[in-house]
């Protein structure tokens, strides 16, 4: 019942907004025309607006709805335009504000009217969101309004900013908040700067309600949307290769276009000697910056563009499987860094516009409002790093050929038991490749080893699995550490000759080899590994989760009745059986259960952040050799961290840990598109 008084309601508004807008149109038109010397003007308009009426009536009567609509916002566009501008279809200004009044009140009422029906639609009628940078009737809405301006002198400046209006719009359509601010400056400074400079007459309260009726819904959709942020980024990410090369292309144009007009200060006969020269020493570090950023967006399009071809083989687009792409490709870390050039490269602009702040320049102010949200735009894309898990890497060790007695010593399969055992074994190595590949983590190996493993081999391969690096110098985010075999009582593993391996042991070797803040989570499917899980939050320091299992019932080597090998990694990892089949098993099963724990810190693990050494690689790597000393050392004494509020992280870790001690969630997200699990809900 609900939907349908909604659905009612949404429909009721749309239609009361268009009447009270059209009634508006025509009472402003209407009062024009008493109170001013027409010069033959207003009888085309009140001709074309009856016919753009007629028009819209008719093909929405025969079933054109997309059509009339369409038609009808282009020409609600040309009437705000003619309302909001008295000198677009006369020859003399409007006497007084008091003229308008009845005007002024209809169209807002209609702007009033339409933000009812657009939250009620998205708080009771749950619309369909896509990722688009701008919808088809605000285009049509914003070139009615140019076209409404096309017979005036103002037109170029007009078109400069339409072009600014569009570039918010598509901001607010990638769900950028921090645009909302410069939305906000742009509103003041064309009201205080702009319309003055160019001598315009308009109306500001018409002129308000065509900017909220034309904005509302993309800005409030920053919040009510559901589409993560890769899947609000999913139109640009699935772009091709030219199409991304030109709209980098137009970013270049509109660059140098805005500081040929931030040049024209220059022009100034009345100039201060001072800016001169400031405005001359500002321009270097733009230059600088801005030839970075440049880069940067190039070698940024790169990587998307080879995550296209990974998931073009794939053939379909889901959040968790580009997530993992692009973890997989580095973007997370090429991000972070790009952040911070970016940054600078907005801070340029800012000190290149203050230098060179002309107010009764306004293409100069339009054109410092198309590049703003432009690069604004992009610092909130490079957060599509932020989004992904970070890299990862992988090493299994399946050894399921022996085991051992309570009493310590080895005890060989029969010869049947034997084959069965080593075709579980081969089906577990099948399952957690697959599961690596489908995760973009990646393999360093996975052993299968069916007479035993040696501690000097084990150890040695340990060794080595974290010594493992994305390039010289970077670690990669977390490393996982797999084990599915015999053990002893107290869940260390069994090796050759009567020797063990204990968490202790494989913990040194961790502080050893990678003590820069990655994470190894050691999933454990073997029988008596949740004694370690007891032992992980009392490790300090250091980021470690355990992933293990616990026996439901006893199991008694000696008599046959053996430990479920394997049932965990199947439950958990394997992408062939489906989830319902995992929760019912959890729900009923009296075999295993799975637990985990973690270490202190682990509830504070950040991933990597950029250090002033990985800026300089990252320079190194993905920028002009001529420049890459200068920059270095010009980031060497720059600060590096974007995360400004992080001064307040001792109290969020504080209470981080809190919760993970009294109330560990049942499901915890590692970030790389599995979980950490203790029980099924």
């Amino acid at each position: 019942m609900l939907p349908q008084v909604s659905a009612r309601i949404v429909q009721y508004s749309a239609f009361l907004s268009y009447f009270l807008f059209l009634v508006g149109s025509v009472n402003g038109i209407r009062e024009r025309w008493i109170h001013h010397t027409a010069d033959g003007s207003i009888h085309f308009l009140a001709l074309l607006l009856s016919l753009a009426v007629l028009i819209s009536i008719v093909t929405y009567i025969y079933g054109y709805k997309e059509f009339a609509k369409g038609f009808y916002h282009l020409w609600m566009g040309v009437l705000y335009s003619v309302l909001s501008f008295t000198e677009i279809a006369f020859d003399h200004p409007v006497d007084s504000l008091h003229d308008l009044d009845s005007t002024d009140i209809l169209i807002i009422a209609s702007a009033v009217v339409h933000c009812f029906k657009a939250l009620i639609v998205r708080l009771c009628c749950k619309p369909n969101y896509e990722s688009v940078f701008l919808t088809c009737e605000e285009f049509l809405f914003l070139l009615g309004f140019l076209s409404g301006s096309a017979v005036t002198m103002h037109f170029g400046n007009m078109l400069t900013i339409c072009f600014a209006v569009i570039a918010h719009l598509v901001a607010f359509h990638m769900k950028s908040s921090i645009v909302m601010l410069s939305a906000v400056v742009f509103c003041i400074f064309g009201s205080i700067y702009f319309f003055p400079a160019n001598d315009i007459t308009y109306d500001p309260f018409i002129l308000l309600a065509f900017i909220v009726h034309l904005a509302f819904e993309s800005l409030i959709d920053i919040y009510f949307c559901r589409l993560s942020l890769i899947e609000t980024w999913k139109t640009f990410i699935l772009q091709g290769k030219y199409t991304h090369r030109l709209q980098l292309l137009v970013i270049l144009v509109f660059e140098i276009l805005f500081y040929g007009f931030c040049m024209q200060v220059i022009q100034n006969p009345h100039l201060p000697v001072y800016r001169l020269p400031v405005f001359l020493l500002l321009s270097i570090p733009w230059v600088w910056f801005h030839f970075m950023f440049l880069v940067t967006c190039w070698g940024f399009l790169g990587k998307l563009e080879e995550c296209c071809i990974v998931l073009n083989t794939r053939g379909e687009f889901t959040d968790n499987f580009m997530s993992e792409i692009m973890a997989s490709k580095g973007i997370r870390h090429f991000s972070l860094v790009s952040q911070i050039v970016t940054l600078y490269t907005l801070f340029s602009t800012f000190l290149i516009t203050a230098s060179a702040w002309q107010p009764t320049n306004a293409v100069f102010i339009a054109m410092l409002f198309i590049i703003l949200p432009i690069e604004l735009l992009v610092w909130e894309m490079l957060k599509l790093g932020k989004s992904v898990g970070g890299t990862a890497i992988g090493y299994a060790v399946v050894a399921p050929a022996h085991k051992y007695s309570p009493f310590g010593s080895v005890i060989l399969l029969p010869e049947n038991a034997f084959h069965s055992v080593n075709t579980k074994g081969m089906e577990l190595i099948t399952i957690v490749s697959r599961f690596f590949s489908n995760h973009m983590i990646h393999n360093f190996g996975t052993d299968f080893l069916t007479s035993g493993i040696s501690t000097d081999y084990l150890k040695k391969k340990i060794n080595s699995f974290f010594e493992q690096r994305i390039h010289p110098g970077l670690n990669y985010d977390t490393y996982i550490l797999y084990y599915s075999g015999h053990v002893t009582d107290n869940g260390n593993w069994a090796l050759t000759e009567d020797n063990t391996l204990s968490f202790e042991a494989i913990l040194n070797q961790w502080r050893d080899k990678n003590s820069s803040g990655a994470r190894l989570i050691l999933v454990l499917d073997t029988a008596h590994s949740d004694k370690w899980v007891d032992d992980v939050w009392k490790v300090e320091k250091n980021f470690i989760a355990i992933q293990a299992v616990r026996a439901m019932t006893i199991y008694d080597p000696e008599q046959g009745n053996m430990f479920p090998l394997g049932e965990l990694t199947k439950l958990l990892w394997d992408d062939t059986r489906t989830s319902d089949v995992s929760q019912d098993y959890f729900n009923h099963s009296s075999k295993v259960k799975p637990v985990y724990g973690v270490s202190k810190e682990w509830c504070c693990f950040k991933f990597h952040e950029p250090t002033v050494e990985d800026i300089c690689l990252h320079v190194e790597q993905n920028f002009p050799r001529f420049i890459n000393k200068p920059i270095t050392k010009v980031f060497t004494y720059l600060p590096c961290n974007t995360n400004v509020p992080g001064v307040f992280d001792w109290l969020s870790r504080g209470c981080r840990r809190i919760r993970m001690r009294w109330f560990p969630p049942a499901v915890y997200d590692t970030g790389h598109g599995f979980q950490l699990i203790a029980e099924f809900k």
